[in-house]
């Protein structure tokens, strides 16, 4: 069976691809967009790498979301108590998008790229920003490569909300060296 775009997919790829254009009653992926979380560490940067990679091959956009939680009154009372942020938590969360996007925007045209410094809890935002999007890219901290034996590794909150609350797919990105695969 051929892909829209011509190229050969396997069969269960194919039937994948029939199904969603069937649920969504359109043939179109062109207009998609990834959204990827985006917090400065290397499970981060795998994400961006990943959702690169298949935004190229969806023909879709890529946005990246770094979102700044400065609602003290959530954190324990030990945590300190002010609203604003540090200079040292702004200059980490400029570097952190900066790197992401000059990543990301070594493989995407500037039209499929965007990219968001959004304030609040990073799982509300990113379940937010969720909404219309084709799929949700997050990074773990735990490790990629693990035996079979091993026990699936613990999520982190931002992680496990998202999974239980976006709008669309999340695909979960371990830290890894180069080319990366997902965890589904």
């Amino acid at each position: 069976m051929a892909a829209p775009c011509g190229r050969y997919l396997p069969p269960g790829i194919a039937r994948c691809f029939y199904w969603e254009e069937r649920m969504a009653g359109t043939t179109d992926r062109s207009q998609g967009r990834i959204v990827v979380g985006v917090d400065g560490t290397t499970a981060s940067a795998a994400a961006v790498r990943w959702a690169v990679r298949e935004a190229l091959l969806r023909q879709a956009s890529v946005h990246l979301v770094f979102a700044d939680d400065h609602d003290r009154r959530t954190r324990a009372p030990y945590a300190g108590c002010w609203n604003e942020p540090r200079p040292d938590e702004d200059t980490a969360a400029a570097t952190a998008l900066c790197a992401a996007e000059q990543q990301a925007s070594q493989a995407l045209p500037p039209t499929r790229l965007s990219s968001e410094r959004a304030g609040g809890s990073p799982s509300r935002v990113l379940i937010d920003r969720s909404a219309g999007a084709e799929m949700l890219v997050l990074g773990s901290a735990y490790q990629a490569r693990r035996s079979a034996s091993d026990a699936w590794p613990p999520m982190g909150p931002v992680t496990r909300a998202c999974l239980h609350s976006a709008a669309c797919p999340v695909v979960v990105m371990a830290a890894c060296e180069g080319a990366c695969t997902p965890d589904v």
